[in-house]
């Protein structure tokens, strides 16, 4: 399409200077091969807070885990009876409601 309209064309040409003025590219400018950006870096900091809570909960979790084998194993463990059949009947409501 041509456009004939030369106060168009020189308002297209003034945006068209202002904007390789302020480094942004333009038809027929070098700079149009440019890529676009996306920053990820709020996401990845986060994901990387959160890995390292899970890190710090898995090692709680293993050395409670190892506590309690070690226990086990030297017989020194013992389950109390009561608190077990009262956990279970909850579980059972639960999966029945």
């Amino acid at each position: 399409m041509k456009v004939n309209r030369p106060e168009i064309i020189s308002l297209i040409n003034k945006i068209y200077k202002q904007e390789n003025a302020r480094g942004k590219a333009g038809p027929g400018s070098p700079r149009t091969n440019r890529k676009d950006r996306v920053d990820f870096s709020d996401t990845l900091e986060s994901l990387k807070k959160e890995l390292a809570r899970l890190e710090e909960m898995d090692t709680a979790r293993a050395e409670k885990l190892d506590q309690l084998a070690s226990r086990i194993e030297a017989g020194e463990y013992e389950v109390n009876a009561g608190e077990l059949a009262d956990i279970l009947l909850r579980i059972i409501e639960e999966s029945h409601s």
